[in-house]
């Protein structure tokens, strides 16, 4: 059977980084939650590759989980946009592919922008306090180099500004892309896919001053400082992606086979 290609690789931490560990067996009577979030997560920190075959009796084994219970976390992980159900072929790890990260980096731009102004002119009390604690959150994280932690709560972060927009639809498409993005996120977060330390700790320390940033445009009610940051803060996801597809076409994936073969028996 062909490997599938994908734009995305999987990734090795260095010695700070912390990723999620070789899955344990999931105790009983929680096979439903527990499945979902560890086959999550092996995704979101691309251990299970873009565009590889998923099978359900060895993952099921692998989790000592029964069939139901793991088919229903691939049915929430289809739901996310992270799992291909195939009819009659089983699921695959949602490929990502060169026409799909134009798509979503121009999405999120648009959402990050409307959230944000949004969160500046509506932001409450309560509002605030969440954006603060999250910011703090993940800037805890990078120091104890945890790349989950720093996913996770980066991914609060982002929540915390469209609950702050006050408005159910740009909270619900920002999320979204947010959801559909985090595959992209773990590019940012993972020291390896940097072409070295220097540029890792430049690339962290512009996220958390513009993270800082975001917070205290939106506290003042400043919406030219919110489009401003905003639009940079869009611009480095942008940065990464591109910097990251540079060095690993240069080391040799074709821009023909990106595309993941539609059959998995090929």
């Amino acid at each position: 059977m062909k490997r599938p290609t994908s734009v995305l690789t999987p990734i090795k931490m260095g010695p700070n980084k912390k990723m999620p560990s070789k899955t344990s067996a999931i105790p009983k009577g929680e096979g439903r939650g527990r499945a979902y979030e560890r086959l999550r997560e092996r995704i979101l920190a691309l251990e299970l590759q873009p565009g590889s075959p998923l099978d359900e009796a060895t993952i099921g084994k692998d989790l000592d989980v029964s069939r139901t219970p793991l088919r229903e976390a691939l049915v929430r992980l289809a739901a996310e946009g992270l799992v291909e159900l195939l009819p009659n072929r089983g699921a695959r790890v949602a490929p990502i592919e060169l026409p799909q990260l134009q798509e979503h980096l121009e999405a999120f731009e648009l959402l990050q922008r409307t959230a944000t102004v949004l969160a500046a002119q509506r932001r409450s009390p309560s509002d605030l306090k969440e954006m603060e604690a999250t910011c703090l959150e993940f800037e805890n994280m990078n120091s104890a180099g945890d790349v989950k932690g720093m996913m996770k709560s980066n991914m609060a972060f982002h929540q915390a500004i469209g609950v702050a927009s006050g408005n159910r639809y740009v909270q619900k498409m920002y999320e979204s892309v947010l959801i559909d993005g985090l595959r992209v996120a773990c590019l940012a977060m993972a020291y390896e896919c940097y072409g070295s330390t220097e540029a890792y700790e430049q690339h962290m320390q512009n996220i958390l001053r513009e993270h800082r940033a975001l917070v205290q445009a939106i506290k003042d009610k400043d919406v030219t400082a919110a489009i401003k940051l905003s639009d940079s803060h869009s611009d480095l996801a942008r940065l990464r992606v591109t910097d990251y597809l540079s060095r690993n076409l240069i080391r040799g994936i074709s821009v023909h086979s990106l595309r993941v073969e539609e059959s998995l028996n090929v």
